[in-house]
C-alpha cells in the first residue's frame, strides 16, 4: 500500500484527509514567541484573529524528529511512501523530509520512499495530494503514480492576488516606499508561481478589476481542460472567494470549484485578504 505524505500547507479539507489516510505533517506558527503546530495545536482562524490584532506570527518549518516518528510508523506496517511537499524555494521543509526519508530508506531497504517537490504550495499541491492520495487508495503502482504526480507539477498553476499589501510590507517581500506608492495608487499585485517562486506578472489598478484580470488569466490558461475542479483560496475573506468564484464560473461554466480558507503559515505572508485560484492547464 502507498501511503501519501503531506504538510500543513496543502489547505486540504479535513474530510478528504480522513478519507484517504493522508499523513499531513504540521509546520509551526509562532506567536508572541510561542510555538504551535500548524492545524494542530491552533487553528488557522485563531492566527487570523491575532494577525485583526496587529500581531506578526512567525513560521518554522516541520519537526524533524517528529517526522521521522510519524513516518517510521507507516513503514513498520509495511505502507511505501509518496511525499508531496511545500515549495523547496519557499521553505526548507521539502528538503528536511527528504533527508529523513533518505535515512529511513537506509533502515528499510525494501520499502518505497518517494519525495516530490510540488514547486508550490496551498490548493495547488493539495489538488496534486488529493488525486495522489484517490489513485493510492485504488492500488495505483508506485512509479507509475510518481511520474503521475511529476506531471501534474509540472501543469499546476497558482494565480492569486493580494488586496491588502502591508503583510508583505512588514514581511520584507515589497519595499515600503514600493507598497506605499501601490497603496495609495490603489494598485494590486497579481502574482503567480514559477518554479516554485512567486512572481508578480502584472499590477492592476483597484480590486474589482484585479480580480477580472485573475479571472481572464485563469480561463486563458484552463480553457483546454474546462470541466475540471478548481481550487480557490482566501485569508479570511470568504466574500472575495465569492466573488472569483463567480467570475470564473462565468468564463469556464463546465468546470466546479473547491473553496478552503488559506492555511496559516501562507496567510501570515501575504496577509489578510488575499485570493488565490489552483487548476490544471491540462488533465493528468
Amino acid at each position: 500500500m502507498i501511503r501519501i505524505v503531506t504538510d500543513s500547507t496543502t489547505d486540504i479539507p479535513q474530510s478528504i484527509v480522513d478519507k484517504y489516510g493522508i499523513i499531513v505533517l504540521p509546520l509551526y506558527v509562532i506567536i508572541e514567541g510561542r510555538e504551535y503546530l500548524d492545524r494542530v495545536e491552533i487553528s488557522t482562524d485563531e492566527v487570523y484573529g491575532y494577525m485583526r490584532q496587529n500581531v506578526v506570527p512567525k513560521t518554522a518549518q516541520v519537526n524533524c524528529a517528529d517526522t521521522e516518528a510519524r513516518l517510521r510508523q507507516s513503514l513498520e506496517a509495511g505502507e511505501d511512501l509518496i511525499y508531496i511537499g511545500f515549495s523547496a524555494r519557499m521553505s526548507g521543509t521539502f528538503d528536511l523530509v527528504a533527508g529523513v526519508m533518505a535515512r529511513l530508506q537506509e533502515e528499510f531497504p525494501a520499502s518505497r520512499l518517494t519525495a516530490i517537490d510540488s514547486r508550490g504550495g496551498s490548493l495547488a499541491t493539495g489538488l496534486i495530494t488529493m488525486r495522489a492520495a484517490e489513485a493510492a487508495y485504488n492500488d495505483a503502482d508506485h512509479d507509475s503514480l510518481a511520474a503521475r504526480i511529476r506531471d501534474m507539477v509540472a501543469n499546476i498553476e497558482h494565480v492569486f492576488v493580494i488586496t491588502d499589501l502591508d503583510w508583505m510590507i512588514r514581511g520584507g517581500r515589497i519595499s515600503k516606499t514600493l507598497g506605499y506608492t501601490a497603496s495609495i495608487l490603489g494598485i494590486k499585485p497579481v502574482l503567480d508561481v514559477d518554479d516554485g517562486e512567486m512572481e508578480v506578472i502584472c499590477k492592476v489598478r483597484g480590486i474589482k478589476r484585479a480580480m477580472e484580470k485573475v479571472a481572464d488569466i485563469v480561463a486563458e490558461r484552463a480553457g483546454g481542460y474546462a470541466d475540471q475542479t478548481i481550487g480557490i483560496t482566501h485569508a479570511d475573506d470568504i466574500g472575495a472567494a465569492e466573488k472569483m468564484k463567480a467570475l470564473i464560473k462565468a468564463r469556464l461554466p463546465r468546470c466546479s470549484f473547491l473553496t478552503e480558507e488559506i492555511g496559516a503559515v501562507l496567510g501570515v505572508h501575504i496577509g489578510i485578504g488575499g485570493v488565490g485560484v489552483f487548476f490544471l492547464r491540462k488533465d493528468c
